[in-house]
């Protein structure tokens, strides 16, 4: 599987429908594999955090943490900040940074590419977007874009050409990752350069996730697995603090 997605990262454009003939289970066996090495990237972060509290009496996941308890009392009900985490957190996410590489229509790529810059807007500067207008619009758009998609089913390609579509797929990517960088606010910019290394997990989700996108042209399997790591998150951490 690591060999496969370090394949895919040099040329995403070669893996496009790649798996289309996969059957089911082929395809819960690459999920799993995918589970595998999305969680075995975070081992990276733990090291890193265990000499950051013992070297130089720091820690970054100390902000995460904070910021999660956070969003977790601003949220009345424990099962909707779950809902909001592990429901529509990834399906906004795949919604906004992998929807572009499986789109047929121009004009729907423009309309999520404009959603996905005024997402980002509102991240950065802290801008209030209504939750339920935001979560409507996206929805219409997410059927509109699955009937164009059902319309245009004989063309496989997509409107991007191999050069251009790599570039987007990187992007994607890269963005996916660095705006996890809101996780950890407020920044210490005595280790900002640890940042990147604290999304390297966000990273590598970010390319599995593209991978199974555009492998299997559809956006369930990759939100399957997001909501799958969200959830398995959020599990742990109520039974850690349960006991």
């Amino acid at each position: 599987m690591i060999k496969d997605i370090i394949t895919f990262y040099r040329n995403p454009y070669s893996y496009l429908n790649k798996g289309q003939s996969d059957s089911v289970k082929e395809k819960i066996t690459s999920m799993k594999d995918a589970f595998m090495v999305c969680i075995g990237s975070t081992i990276l972060i733990t090291i890193i955090e265990m000499i950051l509290r013992y070297c130089f009496n720091t820690s970054i996941v100390r902000n995460l943490n904070h910021n999660k308890n956070e969003f977790r009392s601003a949220n009345s009900s424990g099962w909707v900040s779950f809902m909001k985490i592990c429901l529509l957190g990834p399906f906004n996410e795949e919604f906004l940074f992998r929807l572009l590489l499986i789109t047929k229509s121009q004009i729907w790529n423009m309309i999520i590419f404009l959603i996905l810059v005024a997402y980002l807007i509102s991240n950065i500067f802290y801008l209030q977007i209504s939750f339920l207008w935001y979560h409507v619009m996206i929805m219409l758009i997410f059927a509109a874009v699955l009937i164009s998609n059902q319309v245009n089913h004989s063309d496989n390609q997509p409107i991007f050409e191999k050069k251009n579509y790599n570039y987007l797929c990187w992007i994607l990517i890269l963005a996916f990752g660095m705006i996890h960088l809101g996780n950890f606010v407020p920044l210490s910019w005595s280790v900002f350069y640890l940042y990147p290394v604290y999304v390297l997990p966000q990273f590598v989700y970010g390319i599995v996730f593209s991978y199974l996108a555009i492998k299997y042209n559809s956006m369930i399997w990759p939100f399957l697995l997001h909501a799958g790591i969200n959830s398995a998150a959020e599990i742990y951490k109520f039974l850690n603090d349960a006991s």
